[in-house]
């Protein structure tokens, strides 16, 4: 199926549509064309650092109206996942922010303070090495109130054998003054201090994406997806069967589709060219 004929466009944020506070030239002429040809737009973001309030905010600030039912977050994915994977009572420490642990617990998940039971993090008292844990779970997500404690916790359960489910995978987060550290690289951090891996749930897995076709109706034939890095975006995409669009606007390189062996379908240096291409196939 030709680009012009998609419907169902699931868009990443930060580095395709904005970066920061700038909303990327042609972000509003491509929503207008989506709405025109009687398509829909779904934001789906790794970042679970924020609820949806704030993404809605986000969009409201650069004049786009935009609903809860209009994003997928990687936190929609996670507890779906942990609600098929685990018993109700399962105890959770989340390395996260608060908006984060608000969600979770709006979902009925049961959170830990602390790595051990009735005790701030261990430090150095050797006599808290057998202290029943307080969590059976670490839950990593895309910390921005990060600590040593959060870490020293995590690592506390992870030594102690707890499982281990991060949110996503991406090793930075686009910002105005270049990149900062996200989930990615605390895991690359707690591996290096643990030995351990998680389970990862959100992009480059296919479940958001497979969670926006559910809700919209939309075929795969009839969805691409638009995002700027190769491992996680473009990899969902690949994954979930869809039609993929590489940007170069934010933190991909076109190098990165040989050093991952994952091709898009389309490869644009930004939304702007994405939508001049659209609008020469459809000038309705």
């Amino acid at each position: 199926m030709a680009l012009k004929d998609k419907k169902l466009f699931l868009l990443d944020m930060d580095g395709t549509i904005y970066l920061s506070q700038t909303l990327f030239d042609g972000t509003l002429d491509l929503l207008a064309y989506i709405k025109r040809v009687g398509g829909k737009a779904v934001y789906l973001t790794n970042n679970s650092s924020r609820g949806l309030d704030g993404y809605i905010r986000r969009m409201e600030g650069f004049g786009i109206e935009a609903g809860p039912e209009d994003f997928v977050t990687s936190t929609d994915a996670t507890i779906a996942y942990l609600k098929e994977h685990y018993a109700p009572q399962t105890r959770y420490f989340v390395c996260g922010t608060e908006s984060l642990k608000r969600q979770l617990r709006a979902a009925g998940l049961v959170l830990a303070d602390h790595a051990l039971k009735g005790e701030e993090p261990a430090g150095p008292d050797p006599s808290l090495a057998e202290a029943p844990l307080a969590a059976d779970v670490v839950l990593l997500g895309y910390d921005t109130e990060l600590t040593y404690a959060k870490l020293e916790d995590c690592c506390v359960l992870l030594n102690r054998g707890a499982d281990y489910v991060a949110t996503h995978p991406d090793l930075v987060c686009p910002v105005w003054y270049g990149s900062a550290p996200d989930c990615g690289s605390i895991i690359r951090l707690l591996e290096t201090a643990t030995g351990r891996r998680p389970v990862v749930i959100g992009k480059p897995q296919p479940a958001m994406a497979h969670l926006a076709m559910r809700r919209t109706g939309f075929t795969p034939e009839e969805t691409v997806l638009i995002g700027d890095r190769v491992y996680t975006d473009i990899a969902c995409g690949v994954n979930a069967g869809i039609d993929t669009i590489f940007v170069l606007s934010g933190e991909g390189v076109p190098s990165d589709i040989e050093k991952y062996g994952i091709k898009p379908a389309y490869i644009y240096e930004n939304i702007r060219e994405v939508v001049n291409d659209l609008e020469k196939e459809d000038p309705s």
